[in-house]
């Protein structure tokens, strides 16, 4: 009786600390960046329009739930995702409109080739997204895991901020799951009366049997100059993700598996 105990703890064990370490949403697991930023993200207390990458926020990798998938855009799979993340179904010459083609996950869109940086918005660092340039079409099978919700953040990379194409430069960003539109930005630019302007918090369900979601980003209307698009911590979930409670708290399933013994 003692043995069968033992076993069901260190099977609960086991499991409790598979999920609080995050291993289906690892960022190791997607690679190194191939390059050093060439405008490295600095930290600061506050940080100032008139400097570029600087951050005083921090979006971490989702770690602490089960059941999250990370959009990528090389070293994810489809169309059921791989642990780095979710890799786009459609041709890669869509994914961005400029400076392609894109060679790293987690990163902005940079120079070009080999200048790609770390994703900050508004002044918020984020350590797992999506960079790009508008106009950009990017499409993800949903056919590869039965996701419930979408939930990131849209904005303009702050390392074309404050001045380059007067405004850091503006997009607009719409989603769409089988061609219905779930969610629509405004234009939003990198910067607005001297101050950056803050990522927009997108969140929405996915309607039971969606297919495919369609991430388009427009130019705003002026041309391409300067749209460094961004979408931090862009991630599909399931519903295993809503079974956590409050901060600090086990799982659901946890009290289902403590149960056992």
């Amino acid at each position: 009786m003692k043995s069968a105990n033992l076993l069901c703890i260190l099977i609960a064990l086991s499991l409790l600390f598979g999920w609080t370490a995050g291993i289906w949403a690892a960022k190791d697991d997607c690679g190194d960046p191939p390059n050093v930023p060439a405008k490295p993200a600095k930290e600061v207390k506050k940080e100032d329009v008139n400097v570029q990458n600087d951050y005083d926020e921090v979006i971490e990798e989702d770690t602490k739930r089960r059941g999250v998938t990370y959009l990528t855009f090389i070293n994810g799979d489809q169309p059921k995702p791989n642990k780095c993340g979710l890799n786009p179904s459609n041709p890669e010459v869509e994914w961005t409109g400029w400076g392609g083609p894109l060679n790293a996950d987690n990163m902005t869109i940079g120079e070009g080739a080999g200048s790609r940086n770390d994703i900050v918005i508004g002044g918020v660092l984020f350590e797992r997204g999506l960079g790009t340039h508008s106009p950009a079409t990017i499409e993800y099978s949903l056919t590869g895991e039965s996701w419930v919700a979408f939930e990131g953040y849209v904005g303009m990379a702050d390392e074309k901020d404050p001045a380059e194409c007067v405004h850091g430069g503006n997009s607009e960003f719409t989603f769409l799951v089988d061609g219905k539109e779930m969610f629509k930005s405004e234009v939003l630019t990198g910067t607005q009366d001297g101050e950056n302007v803050e990522a927009v918090k997108v969140e929405f369900d996915i309607p039971a049997g969606g297919k495919e979601l369609t991430i388009l980003i427009s130019d705003g209307g002026d041309g391409n100059c300067g749209d460094h698009s961004a979408i931090g911590d862009a991630k599909l979930l399931t519903r295993q993700a809503f079974s956590v409670n409050s901060k600090g708290k086990l799982t659901t399933s946890w009290g289902a598996i403590k149960a056992l013994y």
